[in-house]
């Protein structure tokens, strides 16, 4: 009768060990499975990333302050036009550009955008300044007058 408990006692034993080595097999395999799935998509992410943007392709933001630089340029282009129109309905507008047109060139930049800011050529009705660039543009804008 011992007989039969210690064989029943090892094949339990055996059963036993026989389910663990199976659960760790287990273990190990959806271990190294959710392993390949986060790299395959680590891996897909950073290539349409790569793909995506050296095509061109564009994030909403990226695209907004590209609109929103671009309209800049537009508005100081326009602001400049208005400059210049602003400065051809003064009255002394003739002498003006007779008077840029005698200085050298060095002279005549500075005096420009003296002139420029001094009339507040650049500066739009309700401002308290001119936008960015714009004395630039127009003081280009007076120059090709003069």
């Amino acid at each position: 009768m011992t007989s039969t408990n210690n064989m029943d006692r090892e094949r339990a034993r055996e059963n036993e060990r026989r389910i663990a080595s199976e659960k760790a097999l287990d273990r190990a395999t959806r271990v190294r499975r959710t392993k390949d799935i986060i790299w395959s998509a680590l891996l897909a992410s950073v290539l349409t990333i790569v793909f995506l943007t050296s095509i061109g392709w564009l994030t909403t933001q990226s695209v907004v302050n590209a609109a929103r630089a671009e309209g800049m340029k537009e508005l100081v282009a326009l602001r400049s036009s208005i400059c210049v129109a602003n400065l051809q309905q003064r009255p002394d507008a003739g002498a003006k550009l007779a008077e840029f047109r005698a200085l050298s060139y060095s002279e005549k930049d500075a005096a420009v955008r003296k002139f420029i800011t001094d009339a507040k050529l650049a500066t739009m009705v309700g401002e308290d300044a001119p936008a960015d660039g714009a004395i630039e543009k127009c003081a280009d804008a007076i120059k090709r007058l003069a």
